[in-house]
């Protein structure tokens, strides 16, 4: 064997070797990666709920019962009319 020949085999081995230490290395951070972002969904999962969405829901619930007593009263109000008038309001 040459020294050439010796040279280019030790560098070729050496791009190996340092491709393949990447390659775990960065399969390692992955995983470790993974692992902290299943114990971040386990523990969202958990939560009863989001706080923001909480607020949120009960925001829209009160414009619910708002909108609701609102419709109410114009019910009235309409029933009222009619049987002012005598209109049928069917």
């Amino acid at each position: 064997m040459t020294v050439e020949l010796a040279g280019k085999i030790l560098v070729g081995a050496t791009v190996a070797l340092w491709g393949v230490a990447g390659t775990f290395a960065r399969m390692m951070d992955t995983r470790e990666d993974v692992a902290n972002l299943t114990v971040d969904v386990k523990h969202h999962a958990m939560q009863a709920g989001h706080p923001v969405g909480l607020e949120r829901l009960d925001t829209v619930l009160s414009e619910q019962k708002e909108l609701r007593r609102d419709v109410v009263d114009q019910g009235k109000q309409l029933a009222a009319i009619c049987q002012a008038t005598g209109a049928d309001c069917r």
